[in-house]
This record gives structure tokens, C-alpha cells and sequence, in this order.
């Protein structure tokens, strides 16, 4: 009798990871009665199996009528296996499941959840499904949110070549920097600052000499002035074709401001020259790439 007792609590204690197993095996089928079984029977409706939670997994698995049941049930829409993984709200729009996605963001999932580098509606945007842009932004998506390296959602669209898209962020909030004009600031600037930037910087993926090739991007020499998008053998961006004119000194403190932001769609996939100082320093180290440098203001 006294080794009967001693088993008793080993023998309870199993039975949470019993129930624990069973909803997480259900979940992943989709097995409606079976996931009711399993939280009648005291199954955590939030417990993770050492990966996921139910909901996480029934998303996973594509199974609308599990999740709602979850849901219904109380389960957390915005827990996340991991930061890396996000929200079950990721998987749903990675499998561009508009059914499960306004099921989530009517149960509450964040519109602005995120996993990794990335937002919820930069996942829709790299998906290629409009409806599923349209679900994030009426529930509250940041149309201006950026990646960790900054991409917005705007861009990826330009980038990707998704019109549709690209005209729908354009009409819901989108904000397209602009920076303050600096040409008359040009004559102060400090040019040899602007060649340490450039050659620390710059230099890597672009030629700065008369005879230069092209590296990654165009030679900049005699840029200024220069009509746009218009160095031969070099692949540009829709972007850029479109930007009409010659490179003046407004429009490169525009476009080196934040090439994705102020230009989205570009090749030129980096920060730009955000300080603005810098940014005079390197524009006008540029106007001296030229055997007839630009006037200034």
C-alpha cells in the first residue's frame, strides 16, 4: 500500500503533459472534438509543447475551423513560439489565408506584430496578396513601418513590381520624406570631409574617376548635371526611370537622403546619407567629379 501512495502524485503529475500531448497533436489535425476534449479534460489552452502553442500550430497546419475554436476558448493571438518565428498572424499571411488572418485580427492579433526584422505588413507585401494588405491597414497597420534595415512596405511593393499594391499604400497613409533644400549651403561645405565619407562609404560600389567603370552602381563621375538612369550597360531601377531630368543638387539631396524612402522601388538598397551635414559634405564633393564642376547657387 505505501509504494501505491507514492506513485499517486508521479502518476498525477503526468496527467497535464497527457492533456498537454493530446491538444497539441489535435491542434496540428485540426481536430475539433479532440482539441474540446483535451480543454475539457484541462488542457492549457495557451500550454506550448517546448515549440508552439495550439493555436500557433492549427494556424500552421491551415485549419480555420481549430483556430476559431481556440479562440473562442481564450486563446492568446499574439503569443509567439519565438521572436524570430512571431505570432501566428505571420503564418497566416505567409500562407495568404485571408480567412485566418481576419480571423486573428478579429480575435485581436496586432496588426503591427513583428518577427525578426520584419513587420506583419511588410510579410504581406513580400506575399504578393493585396486582400491581405487591405485586412493589416483597416485594422490599424503601420503603412510607414520600416524593416531593420529599412525597407517600408512601399518599397518592397515598388521593388517587387506590385502596382496594385504599391497605389493602395500610396492612397492609405504612406509619407514620402522630404528633406529641407541645401544648396545654398553648398558654398560652406567641407568637400574633403565629403571624399573621406565617399571613400569610406561610397567608393566600394561606385567608380569616382573620368575613365572609371561601372562597379555595382554607375560611375559617378560628372554626375551633377548628368540626365538620369542614363549610364549605359547599367540595370536601373523603374524607379529611377521614371524620375525625369538631370541629377541637380536638390534632387540628389532628395534621393541620398533615404534612397527607399524618398525614392521607393530604387536599386540602391541602403541608408543614404540621413545627417545632413554629411550629406552637403559628400553633394558637394560630388560637384568636383567633373572637369566642368556645376555652378553653385
Amino acid at each position: 500500500m505505501r509504494m501505491s501512495l507514492l506513485f499517486i502524485p508521479l502518476l498525477l503529475a503526468q496527467i497535464p503533459i497527457v492533456h498537454a500531448a493530446a491538444i497539441h497533436d489535435a491542434a496540428t489535425k485540426g481536430d475539433v472534438a479532440a482539441i474540446t476534449a483535451a480543454l475539457d479534460a484541462g488542457a492549457g489552452v495557451d500550454e506550448s509543447d517546448g515549440k508552439a502553442t495550439p493555436l500557433y500550430l492549427a494556424v500552421k497546419g491551415g485549419h480555420f475551423a481549430a483556430a476559431k475554436l481556440l479562440i473562442e476558448r481564450g486563446a492568446d493571438v499574439n503569443a509567439a513560439p519565438t521572436p524570430l518565428l512571431g505570432p501566428a498572424l505571420m503564418l497566416a499571411l505567409a500562407k495568404r489565408r485571408i480567412d485566418l488572418i481576419n480571423l486573428l485580427l478579429d480575435g485581436g492579433a496586432n496588426p503591427n506584430s513583428h518577427r525578426a526584422r520584419e513587420n506583419a505588413l511588410h510579410i504581406a507585401v513580400r506575399s504578393g496578396c493585396l486582400d491581405c494588405v487591405k485586412a493589416l491597414v483597416e485594422a490599424g497597420a503601420d503603412v510607414n513601418a520600416k524593416t531593420k534595415d529599412g525597407k517600408t512596405p512601399l518599397h518592397l511593393a515598388k521593388f517587387t513590381g506590385q502596382r496594385d499594391v504599391a497605389g493602395y499604400l500610396l492612397s492609405h497613409g504612406v509619407v514620402l520624406p522630404t528633406p529641407a533644400p541645401i544648396s545654398m549651403k553648398l558654398a560652406t561645405a567641407d568637400v574633403e570631409k565629403g571624399r573621406t565619407y565617399f571613400t569610406r562609404l561610397c567608393a566600394g560600389c561606385h567608380s569616382a574617376e573620368p575613365q572609371g567603370g561601372t562597379k555595382t552602381g554607375p560611375n559617378l563621375w560628372s554626375v551633377v548635371g548628368r540626365d538620369k538612369a542614363s549610364m549605359a550597360k547599367m540595370r536601373y531601377s523603374d524607379a529611377l526611370l521614371g524620375w525625369e531630368g538631370v541629377w541637380t543638387y536638390e534632387d540628389l539631396n532628395r534621393y541620398l537622403f533615404g534612397p527607399m524612402l524618398t525614392t521607393p522601388g530604387v536599386y540602391m538598397e541602403t541608408p543614404g546619407v540621413p545627417d545632413e551635414t554629411e550629406r552637403i559634405d559628400v553633394i558637394a564633393y560630388l560637384r568636383t567629379l567633373s572637369d566642368k564642376p556645376i555652378p553653385l547657387p
